[in-house]
């Protein structure tokens, strides 16, 4: 049985070439723990942003620009197991660094929808 290994990472359609790493957090409802006075626990419910993280290599083809101004953009992780998940109306959060291993970005947007 195959697990999970790789991701592909798709932004508006194209593919990036990401570097090992990369991570997904679906978002969806997060609960945060209520004790009371009285012994007992509740929780309140909200919703938790997915976000992907993930570094691409620095080539002279790459449109820096571009992906660091995403807004409103349709971004696909896809695993090396065959599933998929969608973050519509995703955006860039935080300012884009450089390394030696590329690129690091940063994107999050409403909770995430298997494909």
């Amino acid at each position: 049985m195959q697990y999970h290994g790789r991701a592909a990472i798709s932004i508006d359609g194209q593919t990036y070439r990401s570097r090992p790493g990369a991570t997904l957090n679906l978002g969806g409802t997060a609960r945060e723990a209520q004790a009371l006075d009285n012994g007992e626990v509740g929780y309140v419910e909200s919703t938790a942003p997915a976000t992907v993280e993930f570094s691409i290599p620095l080539t002279t083809d790459l449109n820096v620009e571009r992906l660091r101004h995403f807004t409103n953009a349709n971004v696909v992780f896809t695993s090396d197991v065959g599933l998929s998940w969608l973050i519509a109306g995703a955006f860039t959060t935080d300012p884009v660094s450089l390394a030696a291993e590329g690129l690091a970005f940063r994107m999050s947007g409403p909770p995430a929808t298997q494909l």
